[in-house]
């Protein structure tokens, strides 16, 4: 920020001549002069940075001391370009325009953020701001931040907290989104655990509810393990619990051809420049279509943006081609069965869970170049999930 505004005020580089440096740099001192960046030069002199009203002052303080002499090695900064254009009027007046345009644009939205969301899509967001009238070209005077945040919480309930900041001519919009509140354990809903899948019990730990099958026996999916109704005294209902682990087993398989397509890039590039000015593309080039018959394409957008944050309304899009031709890579039968055996194993530990693997057994066969891979598997997992029972279910165990 100090760069831009010595710019802005504009600064000269100076060279202090004397027979002993060090005694200038310590004048400028003692009267307050400001000064930065002091280097020496070869022959001895100091050059230092100054300000416009800090080399008035420094030449006011060489003249009274007479110690040393000021030289002007260089200008930069506004003032000093406006004076060299003093005379070119049309020049003058297009920088005078692009300045007030430009701060003009600076209360107006041309740029949207939104952070905090995680299930609730930004394409929503953006949708329910739209119709609370903020998009892309509405005048930031014209946003009341509360208003239109309590109305966006109404139209999306899925979010608890919401909050627009104003940043110039960017909006940021942070939200949070609500905690679904977990199942409450309701001892009076009778239900029952069920077998998610085929097995043999190996282990069965009824937490509530009525046992209805031991170790060793083998059960079918949807089977009921751990009953709801407990025929004890008169019997009654309740909301069985537990944990019932069972040997299970896997048939998974997989294939993959040895000769797989294979892009390898040739190092030619063809970069196309556009702009992007209040929503309309304005394109820097000529020549459109695919400058290569095989290529990818990788678009960057750069929003131009002024000190201190304020967005402007133009984009910069850069699309990058690099071209690449097509190639056959071609695999062992090993190395393809080596690739297939990981992922199926990554696919089995998936679908079991916290269960473990038992023993395992792959299969390889090649049939006209594509390798299948077989997995055998044995596992123990937990196979026992809970659910309501239906109204019919209570009333059948009623007339039992």
């Amino acid at each position: 920020m100090g760069v831009v505004m010595n710019f802005i005020r504009g600064w000269a580089r100076v060279e202090l001549a004397c027979r002993y440096s060090e005694r200038a740099v310590n004048i400028c001192a003692r009267n307050h002069v400001e000064f930065w960046d002091l280097k020496r030069t070869e022959d001895g002199a100091a050059q230092m940075s100054v300000s416009i009203p800090g080399y008035l002052k420094l030449r006011r303080v060489a003249g009274e001391t007479g110690a040393f002499s000021v030289k002007i090695v260089r200008r930069s900064g506004v003032p000093f370009f406006l004076w060299r254009i003093r005379k070119r009027y049309a020049l003058l007046i297009g920088l005078i325009a692009c300045v007030l345009l430009t701060a003009l644009s600076s209360v107006y939205v041309w740029q949207i953020d939104v952070v905090g969301n995680e299930t609730v899509p930004t394409s929503q967001i953006l949708a329910a701001l739209r119709n609370e009238g903020v998009d892309i070209g509405t005048c930031v005077l014209d946003i009341t931040e509360e208003r239109v945040a309590n109305r966006m919480l109404l139209d999306i309930p899925e979010l608890s907290f919401i909050t627009l900041n104003n940043h110039g001519s960017r909006i940021e919009v942070i939200v949070r989104e609500k905690v679904a509140k977990p199942e409450l354990y309701d001892r009076e809903v009778p239900t029952g655990v069920f077998a998610r899948k085929a097995g043999i019990i190996s282990e069965i730990t009824a937490l509530e509810g009525w046992q209805t099958v031991k170790a060793g026996d083998a059960v079918d999916a949807g089977d009921e393990l751990i009953s709801a109704w407990v025929p004890q005294g008169k019997g009654f209902l309740t909301h069985a619990s537990g944990k019932v682990q069972a040997r299970t087993w896997y048939e998974m398989s997989l294939k993959m051809p040895l000769e797989t397509a294979k892009k390898e890039y040739t190092g030619e590039k063809h970069t196309r420049t556009a702009i992007i000015l209040g929503g309309k593309r304005i394109n820097l080039y000529f020549l459109g279509g695919n400058p290569y018959g095989s290529c990818d394409k990788i678009t960057t957008y750069k929003t131009l943006t002024l000190p201190g944050g304020a967005v402007l309304p133009v984009k910069i899009v850069r699309d990058t081609y690099e071209e690449y031709d097509r190639t056959t890579a071609g695999l062992s039968e090993e190395e393809a069965g080596q690739i297939l055996s990981v992922k199926l194993l990554e696919l089995l530990e998936d679908e079991i869970g916290d269960g473990w693997i038992v023993s395992r057994e792959f299969e390889t066969k090649n049939d006209n170049g594509v390798v299948t891979v077989t997995l055998h598997a044995e596992c123990v997992e937990e196979i026992g999930v809970e659910r309501k029972l239906t109204e019919e279910e209570i009333a059948a165990i009623g007339q039992g």
